[in-house]
């Protein structure tokens, strides 16, 4: 899953809700949070406001480092 994570946000960044209908699924689940979670401590992702990371405008766009990865 976090393979396909990091394919969708290749081209744009995009929030949580985004990504689970991108995948596939109806809403937001627990391994989707964990996921992208785990890819924003490996740094393969980071944060479109790094400020502030409940924001409902938050979105997640792939880091230099992701890009290195795919």
């Amino acid at each position: 899953m976090a393979a396909k994570i990091m394919l969708l946000l290749q081209n744009e960044p995009l929030s949580k809700s985004e990504l689970a209908s991108l995948l596939g699924h109806k809403s937001v689940s627990g391994e989707l949070n964990k996921q992208v979670k785990a890819l924003l401590n490996l740094a393969y992702i980071e944060m479109t406001i790094p400020d502030k990371p409940s924001s409902r405008l938050q979105k997640y766009r792939l880091s230099e480092l992701g890009t290195k990865q795919l």
